[in-house]
């Protein structure tokens, strides 16, 4: 018993030596500019970080970041917004350059699908190509970035289309994760208010 105990105050204190040489050593203000580009490549999206992102150690090994928007080229307003985000973390992988992300939790987030959030393609824009191939990144100081679930809680959703009524949806909490075969999964709830009427 006193040896098995032995064992585990040695791994506890392996685990928080290594947290905190990660912590002091690994600023996470260096993957703004590297999860920025990843987003536009990948999306076409403009990803915005607000404030400095900092680390977040317990119970989860997190990125925490301020105000956050995500918005549509040439679009006028963003098309996810929230005044903060969460990303979890696997510790392992970031030995290896890999930002492995477990999660990203948005939460009061408001998602907009409206004209003004629409992509402006503008005439001599690029053409994406066919077979849907993702750019390759030469600045990528050889780290990769894999996202597996995306949770949202106490959101906002409003849908308007051009000259419609809008309809918001309240109360959202969805949840998106893709498995390592790239198969996603998809849970959604929310209360639907249209014209100041509540639905159901």
């Amino acid at each position: 018993m006193r040896r098995f105990l032995t064992t585990l105050m040695i791994l506890l204190v392996v685990l928080v030596a290594g947290l905190s040489a990660l912590v002091l050593l690994v600023n996470p203000n260096d993957f703004r500019d590297y999860m920025v580009k990843q987003v536009a490549a990948r999306s076409g999206y403009q990803l915005q970080l607000d404030g400095p992102l900092r680390w977040h150690v317990w119970p989860q090994l997190s990125i925490l970041s301020g105000r956050m928007s995500l918005t549509a080229q040439g679009a006028s307003q963003p098309l996810v917004r929230a005044d903060n985000m969460r990303l979890d973390v696997a510790l392992l992988p970031l030995l290896s350059h890999q930002l492995s992300v477990k999660q990203v939790m948005l939460k009061g987030a408001v998602i907009q699908l409206t004209p003004q959030t629409e992509a402006v393609r503008s005439e001599d824009a690029p053409v994406a190509p066919r077979d849907n191939t993702l750019p390759d990144l030469s600045d990528d100081r050889g780290w990769s970035f894999d996202i597996s679930s995306l949770k949202m809680a106490d959101s906002v959703l409003v849908f308007q289309h051009e000259d419609d009524e809008q309809v918001t949806i309240r109360n959202i909490r969805l949840q998106m994760e893709q498995d390592p075969q790239h198969r996603g999964s998809f849970e959604f709830s929310g209360r639907v208010n249209r014209d100041q009427r509540d639905l159901t």
